[in-house]
């Protein structure tokens, strides 16, 4: 492999800075947030044990890391408008 030397500006590499970033940011915005049990109990104003009961009972979305679950809140909000009650 041979070395090259490249001669550019200061205003340049600041412009290809700028375009990763915002490239990095725009891909990790994409990424939906996963609330615990307490946070997607707090945002729909119930007790903690309803969730959990829910996700026992009724298969309320959501995502398993072993014992612990984490909740989209779009995807919990969408499966409690379209239940029956």
């Amino acid at each position: 492999m041979t070395d090259t030397l490249i001669v550019t500006t200061e205003s340049a590499i600041r412009g290809i800075v700028k375009d990763a970033v915002s490239e990095a940011v725009q891909r990790y915005e994409r990424v939906p947030e996963l609330l615990s049990t307490k946070q997607m109990a707090a945002r729909l104003d119930v007790n903690a044990d309803t969730v959990r009961k829910w996700v026992a009972r009724d298969d309320c979305p959501c995502v398993r890391a072993g014992r612990t679950l984490r909740f989209r809140e779009a995807a919990v909000i969408a499966w409690l408008e379209g239940r029956d009650g």
